[in-house]
């Protein structure tokens, strides 16, 4: 009988950086087998974003008057209702909105209009106003850091609450400034 030797065999035949080579062959594999599955499939997914430029939102206007605590009526557009507010139930809290609204937006300011959604029960249509900078000019885009919206002036002085049953674009900021008017007492909120 011929004698074996008690030393292990190795498990592959050849130099050991063939082994180490194998692992970043295989992944680079399937990271380009990946990436080109996804771009044959991206030009059949619904686009997330157009690829044109977006349309305005809005339209620029000005004032004309002041109709009621949380409507004002404008030039082109006719009367609109500030999107997100509810109106003061207290015919004294309804006057003190009006005359804010009244000081904080006088006849002939110019605004910027975008249109909201409108529930059924309420015939004026809805729309977020913006006061325009006085260096606004229409073919730019508008300055939305730079303008304050009414309805969150109306909201933040405690003058009147967030409609909590419509959808509206700025929802969660009118919320955290009518809680803040709550917290610190002010317009409808000290009287209680």
């Amino acid at each position: 009988m011929s004698e074996t030797s008690d030393q292990p065999r190795s498990a592959s035949p050849g130099p050991r950086w063939h082994r180490r080579l194998l692992w970043p062959v295989i992944v680079l594999a399937w990271a380009s087998i990946v990436f080109w599955g996804w771009q044959a499939v991206q030009q059949y997914l619904p686009l997330r974003v157009p690829r044109k430029d977006f349309a305005p939102l809005g339209a620029y206007d000005s004032i004309q008057a002041v109709t009621g605590p949380v409507t004002v009526r404008l030039e082109n557009l006719g009367e609109v209702r500030l999107a997100g507010l509810a109106e003061p139930e207290d015919a004294a809290a309804r006057a003190d909105a009006a005359g804010r609204l009244a000081e904080r937006a006088p006849p002939g300011t110019r605004v910027y209009v975008e249109p909201e959604w409108t529930p059924a029960d309420i015939e004026t249509p809805c729309a977020s106003v913006f006061l325009c900078p006085p260096d606004v000019w229409p073919d730019r885009p508008f300055p939305y850091g730079e303008a304050s919206l009414l309805g969150a002036v109306l909201v933040r002085e405690g003058l009147t609450v967030v409609d909590r049953f419509a959808p509206y674009r700025y929802r969660a900021e009118f919320l955290m400034l009518e809680d803040d008017a709550r917290r610190h007492g002010r317009g409808l909120w000290g009287k209680r």
